[in-house]
């Protein structure tokens, strides 16, 4: 069985991005990646689903048939993921995602301003 993203599940995700950047129209774009599994020392090919803005790439992987992680870089060197392992609805799993980086963008940007945030 093919843990390929279907069509719907790619609408999910630039229909997230897509509300994110209103005024951008920011691609999201396939390609597989290798990673390491836990508690396996062998690299594994899965799909994902990658987009970029200004200083951040936004990855979410598939896998498994309802299984998503998910994860960014800013400014390519430091990666930084929502704290779930794993999501089983690639909805809650993008806009976590794309909630994370907006929290640590704000944070970095008032990091000087004795701002408080409200969750």
């Amino acid at each position: 069985m093919s843990i390929d993203f279907t069509e719907s599940e790619i609408k999910t995700i630039q229909s997230a991005v897509d509300f994110r950047w209103r005024k951008e129209k920011i691609k999201v774009n396939l390609a597989d990646i290798e990673i390491t599994k836990e508690d396996e020392d062998e690299l594994t090919l899965f799909p994902a689903a990658v987009w970029e803005d200004k200083n951040s790439t936004f990855i979410i992987l598939k896998i498994g048939v309802f299984s998503y992680k998910s994860f960014f870089y800013y400014l390519s060197d430091e990666r930084f993921d929502t704290g779930v392992p794993e999501y089983n609805d690639l909805y809650e799993c993008a806009d976590k995602l794309l909630k994370a980086q907006a929290d640590f963008i704000l944070s970095k940007n008032t990091k000087d301003l004795n701002l408080h945030m409200q969750k």
